[in-house]
């Protein structure tokens, strides 16, 4: 059964705010954690300027979405691609965060669950496959370049054992999300 076209722009209209709101939480969280590596001296002074500049892009790229989700915009296309660029922030900003933290070492590869659970947001299974396999080529990148980068801090062993099993929980993550949207479709 098809929603009709205005309740179907409400909902996403709706959802777009929600999720633009929780971003805000994932900022300060972000902040947080800034301020507590930069006070204990975890991080080097370059290092913290880096995730200074990523949470001003984050800040300003958020806000837009929130400050455009609130307008009474009638077209559904709109707010899709307001979703698809807090996705592709939510993409770079895992991927900019696995390379500060030393690639496949880092711990920071759970942040590439918060694109793929926000796609099913949309109630679509392609949109969380198909931000998965994102996650999953952002993911490869970023691990192969730091360990290229940095080729004396692992064995290529270990990087394929890593990226292989963070590649497969995306696809399964992936999954168990499109039974749950499968499910509500056939209420």
């Amino acid at each position: 059964m098809k929603q009709s076209n205005k309740s179907r722009v409400s909902w996403l209209r709706t959802n777009a705010v929600r999720v633009s709101r929780i971003h805000f939480i994932y900022i300060l969280l972000f902040t947080a954690q800034i301020l507590v590596y930069d006070a204990w001296n975890l991080i080097a002074p370059e290092a913290v300027k880096q995730r200074w500049y990523v949470t001003g892009a984050m800040l300003v790229i958020t806000t837009t979405v929130w400050f455009l989700a609130h307008n009474r915009i009638r077209s559904t296309n709109v707010y899709k691609i307001l979703f698809a660029v807090l996705l592709l922030q939510d993409i770079a900003v895992a991927s900019f965060s696995v390379y500060s933290q030393r690639g496949m070492a880092s711990r920071a590869v759970m942040l590439y669950a918060v694109p793929i659970i926000i796609s099913a947001v949309l109630r679509n299974s392609r949109a969380v496959f198909a931000t998965a396999a994102f996650c999953i080529a952002a993911y490869v990148a970023t691990t192969v370049k730091y360990f290229v980068d940095n080729f004396n801090e692992g064995y290529k062993i270990e990087l394929y054992g890593e990226v292989s099993f963070y590649c497969v929980t995306f696809v399964l993550l992936a999954l168990l999300l499109s039974v749950i949207i499968r499910s509500r479709h056939q209420r």
